[in-house]
């Protein structure tokens, strides 16, 4: 199998249980709800119930999935920050709810309600073309822009990573792009290959499912099977990316988060994990609390700077 884990791990089978208050060393004595704050078959939900079997063993608890949709995440992650902070609810959720959403709409929780537990993936992102597109090249977009082409790009909803990455590129260029709100990797896919649209922009796996070309990557470094620049050989400055990551309640016990975190390694590090998240071409990129509670914090006033870069303010 090719291994796509990204080790970052530092962590030892002590922390399970040495130095635990006595909360923790009790923790859990019932079941543990994760919030899935998008609908079920998706890339998140999917990766979430990877990650739910492997954390069981490591707890030794049973632990269910609740799917929340609603308002590009925002509902499964309010209800998440709002439930009783004891470690028994918790959310799984991808960057865009926890720290571009908060920016654009004066929601019920912050980046100070959420207490990250630990990072599990993160994904490149491609920028991808018709497999019988003209365009071979990011400049070549950006030159038809200039001349006056109509450049359509797609992806979810307006404020996503997808969208975000697109207008960040066409600013930086002095152009702009007609974006199109279709949804996720399936309908952007139908709109490229109809020839509704000219561009998407969202991860490397669309490209290998749905048989789109990609042009470029946004990663710190080429990626193997992608014969394509990063963004940055471009000399581009827009440093997105997905990623997915457990948090709880603001409140939660330290301790029980630090369970929680020990578990979520242990679980990232099993082999079923990786070879089902292998098959999904997901990225594992273990972080524990104290390193992705940090990751956390640069994303998401990053996040706020790419907003507005391309001019996106609150509403």
């Amino acid at each position: 199998m090719r291994s796509k884990t990204i080790t970052t791990l530092a962590l030892s089978a002590a922390l399970l249980t040495a130095g635990l208050q006595p909360a923790a060393a009790e923790f859990p004595e019932k079941p543990i709800n994760m919030i899935v704050n998008y609908g079920a078959g998706g890339s998140t939900d999917t990766s979430a119930r990877i990650l739910v079997d492997a954390m069981k063993s490591a707890l030794d608890s049973e632990i269910f999935v609740t799917n929340v949709t609603g308002a590009g995440g925002t509902v499964g992650t309010a209800q998440a920050a709002a439930a009783k902070a004891d470690g028994y609810t918790l959310l799984y959720s991808p960057i865009g709810p926890v720290t571009v959403q908060p920016h654009l709409r004066r929601l019920s929780y912050g980046e100070e309600d959420l207490v990250p537990v630990c990072g599990l993936t993160q994904n490149p992102m491609a920028i991808m073309v018709a497999p019988d597109s003209p365009y071979q090249s990011v400049q070549d977009l950006i030159d038809a822009a200039k001349a006056g082409e109509k450049i359509v790009a797609v992806g979810p909803a307006p404020g996503s990573i997808p969208h975000i990455a697109q207008a960040a590129i066409a600013s930086l260029h002095g152009v702009e792009f007609k974006y199109l709100p279709v949804g996720g990797g399936p309908d952007q896919s139908k709109a490229i290959l109809g020839g509704d649209a000219t561009v998407a922009m969202d991860l490397t796996s669309t490209a290998i499912l749905f048989g789109l070309r990609p042009i470029a990557v946004f990663a710190d470094e080429r990626i193997e099977g992608f014969d394509v620049p990063t963004v940055a050989e471009l000399g581009l400055d827009v440093p997105v990316k997905i990623w997915h990551g457990v948090f709880a309640p603001k409140g939660t016990p330290a301790a029980v988060v630090e369970r929680l975190s020990a578990a979520c390694g242990t679980a990232a590090q099993a082999p079923e994990l990786l070879e089902k998240m292998d098959g999904m071409n997901f990225y594992v990129k273990y972080r524990d609390h104290a390193a992705f509670a940090e990751f956390f914090k640069a994303e998401y006033s990053g996040n706020k700077q790419l907003l507005d870069l391309i001019g996106i303010k609150m509403n």
